[in-house]
């Protein structure tokens, strides 16, 4: 009968050192989970304060779930505290007239048409004051392209917004005293006597200027109580169809506020297009310069 082959024995000092080098091993992936474990505390921590102490709304959402994170900041700038603002949208705090626009960014960041936006709007606090706000959204997405949530900014523009539209406010005013003393000079009406209005027109008449000889005329036949109203056109060398009718229609309209038009300074070519027109000027009196024109108006009302 064979005997069994005679075993070889283990050498406990190997053993040993095998474990002991284990055991070093895992001591070293432990204190390398450990430190990496600290280190991530320390980035949140960092991360958490950076967040609380910024000067600008800071906040994190999802479609899915509202509101992930938010900073005090946030919560100064619209009014509500922590827990209120859970409760609310990025839509419901947006005023009603600039949802649409955002929407339709919001929409294609969310697509990835577009990574980020910036975006001037209104946002309604909770006491229903209006602030403005410049609102910076950037999107976060997930390893195959899908979105998962966004970072958004929010800047509190106020002050820069009402500053604006003061600036635009008063410029507009401007504008209005510069068009007004334009009109003034271009349709000047002069008192000559007492109920007795000149108004020489000289240069170009287009549409415009014509509109503004009406408004003027009649606002000064109101203002005076004038009775006669000499409209001189004899500086006028040019007036189209539209244009000649309308200042008929001016002279035609003095009547209408019981007041004598007469029409002065009429060139041939001018005359050509009356008679083209076939203007009716039974109310209008017809005489060839403003001197006749001022002496006829003082004699009726004389006589």
């Amino acid at each position: 009968m064979a005997r069994p082959p005679t075993q070889q024995p283990i050498p406990i000092d190997a053993d040993v050192d095998s474990l002991r080098q284990r055991v070093a091993d895992l001591k070293r992936e432990i204190d390398v989970q450990a430190a990496e474990a600290t280190l991530a505390r320390a980035d949140a921590l960092r991360y958490r304060r950076y967040f609380n102490l910024a000067q600008v709304g800071m906040a994190i959402t999802s479609p899915d779930t509202g509101w992930i994170e938010f900073n005090g900041r946030l919560c100064e700038q619209l009014g509500y505290s922590p827990e209120e603002l859970k409760s609310t949208t990025w839509v419901s705090l947006t005023h009603p007239e600039d949802v649409s626009l955002d929407l339709d960014l919001f929409g294609k960041l969310v697509k990835g048409d577009i990574p980020r936006y910036s975006l001037d709007k209104r946002f309604v606090r909770k006491n229903g004051s209006i602030m403005y706000g410049n609102i910076l959204l950037q999107g976060v997405y997930r390893p195959d392209g899908s979105f998962d949530h966004l970072f958004g900014f929010l800047h509190d523009i106020t002050e820069r917004w009402e500053a604006e539209k003061e600036r635009l406010a008063l410029k507009q005013e401007i504008i209005d005293a510069q068009r007004k003393a334009l009109r003034d000079l271009s349709t000047p009406l002069i008192p000559v006597a007492e109920h007795v209005l000149v108004m020489p027109l000289v240069g170009m008449i287009d549409s415009v200027r014509a509109q503004a000889v009406l408004e003027v005329l009649l606002e000064g036949v109101t203002k005076h109580q004038a009775r006669m109203t000499i409209l001189d056109i004899t500086g006028v060398q040019v007036m189209d169809i539209e244009v000649t009718n309308a200042i008929i229609q001016a002279a035609q309209a003095v009547s209408l506020l019981g007041a004598q038009a007469i029409l002065t300074g009429i060139q041939p070519r001018i005359a050509k297009t009356l008679v083209d027109l076939q203007a009716d000027l039974s109310t209008v009196m017809t005489l060839s310069t403003v001197r006749e024109g001022i002496a006829y108006a003082l004699g009726k009302l004389k006589a």
